[in-house]
């Protein structure tokens, strides 16, 4: 059995047939992980204000 889990939110997006236990990371496509992807890379976009 295998599993493909989001790599952001570690939802399960789905399963697999498999000789053995396999995992595999991607990126799901729910809203609110979508969202949260957005404001983390916006905020490592911009400069440090000092």
């Amino acid at each position: 059995m295998g599993v493909i889990i989001c790599r952001h939110c570690e939802t399960e997006i789905g399963t697999f047939d498999s000789e053995k236990v396999t995992t595999y990371y991607s990126d799901c496509q729910e809203q609110q992980c979508l969202e949260g992807r957005k404001a983390v890379k916006s905020e490592n976009n911009h400069p440090a204000v000092r």
